[in-house]
């Protein structure tokens, strides 16, 4: 299936991804620009989003636009919306929940569909996979995912099949920067969902009772949250007394880590180390070879997104052009962590603590 060419969209417009920012906004963090293709023709509109400001002309002012910018910023972390219009006015603003972007079934939800590996992992912590009519390609846990039908890639699946499937509700995500497109895709189609988006193990912790209260099975939640809460217990009392510096890859070329509004931080933390690159805004931040170098962690993990562990390459950093000077790959303080724990934030996800806290043990 291809992949939509439209970043997000509303009941009027298709917004699709324009390959320059204006000037003035070139500096804020996060930034992009949008044009706004009117469904059915006629002339478009423009709008700017970064984390601090979204500015949209005022012909495409509307709910459905509001809706939009608050999933952008949540798929990047952030919480707090300030649409404008082209003149400055305030069209919306304010502090936000995912809550607001979701749409619950009515009474116990029967039918399911999952945009998100994580989603899938926690309905099948919760015992509940056999009410999954489909699901996207990434997911490969529980066991049962091999039964279900396939939705096409995470970031763009086939949003009218799940139409035409008429779930009782969708478990959809905003944990990575272009799940927007799912969110407002599903609201466009009138179909029910609960968004998933947690920042730290706490919020997966809720999340899981959310849905566990969706499926009519809270008890269940209430295990599977309190399993996790001894795991953590455990990784918090073993910790080094000192903290080390970590460096944790998403993606190599460009250079992607988790900023400060990731649920990483914590499971680095957990692990006995610190996210060099944790006062950067934004969940995903693109950092450079240079600014690696400054970072100086004294330890490094590759986990790019997608890619099974058996592929990921510790070479690959240590011998990237720019980072020779890096004390961690000159002492091949590089190591291989599973995307499936550490870019899953769901019940399995601890485990990406336990894998960092060994290498960590052992500096």
């Amino acid at each position: 299936m291809k992949k939509p060419e439209q970043q997000w969209e509303t009941a009027r417009f298709v917004a699709v991804r324009l390959p320059e920012v204006p000037p003035e906004r070139a500096g804020e963090p996060a930034v992009q620009a949008f044009e706004l293709r009117r469904r059915g023709g006629g002339p478009s509109a423009r709008a700017c989003f970064s984390l601090s400001r979204q500015v949209v002309d005022a012909e495409a002012a509307d709910p459905d636009l509001e809706f939009a910018a608050r999933a952008w910023l949540a798929s990047r972390g952030a919480r707090i919306l300030d649409l404008r219009g082209p003149g400055g006015e305030v069209l919306a603003e304010g502090v936000f929940t995912l809550a607001d972007l979701s749409q619950p079934a009515e009474g116990s939800a029967r039918t399911l569909v999952s945009l998100c590996p994580s989603n899938a992992e926690i309905l099948g912590a919760l015992g509940a996979f056999e009410r999954v009519l489909a699901c996207e390609d990434s997911s490969d846990w529980p066991v049962e995912v091999e039964r279900c039908e396939r939705l096409g890639p995470d970031l763009g699946p086939d949003l009218d099949r799940v139409a035409a499937l008429a779930p009782d509700l969708t478990l959809s995500s905003l944990s990575v920067p272009g799940m927007e497109r799912n969110v407002t895709g599903l609201r466009v189609r009138g179909l029910r969902q609960r968004v998933l988006a947690p920042r730290s193990v706490d919020d997966v912790l809720a999340e899981l009772r959310l849905v566990g209260e969706d499926l009519g099975l809270p008890e269940r939640a209430a295990a599977v949250c309190e399993q996790m809460q001894a795991e953590r217990a455990a990784l918090q009392a073993a910790r080094p007394e000192r903290p080390v510096g970590v460096y944790l890859e998403w993606w190599p070329r460009p250079m992607f880590s988790p900023g400060a509004a990731c649920y990483s931080n914590e499971l680095i933390a957990l692990a006995g180390g610190f996210n060099v690159f944790a006062g950067r805004p934004g969940a995903s931040v693109e950092v450079t070879p240079e600014e690696l170098l400054a970072a100086d962690p004294a330890v490094c993990f590759v986990s790019w997104c997608g890619v099974a562990e058996a592929k990921l390459d510790p070479g690959n950093l240590i011998h990237r052009p720019g980072l020779a000077a890096l004390g961690a790959a000159r002492a091949g303080r590089v190591y291989r962590l599973d995307e499936r724990f550490s870019g899953r934030p769901g019940p399995r996800m601890l485990a990406a603590a336990r894998i960092m806290a060994r290498a960590i043990a052992g500096l």
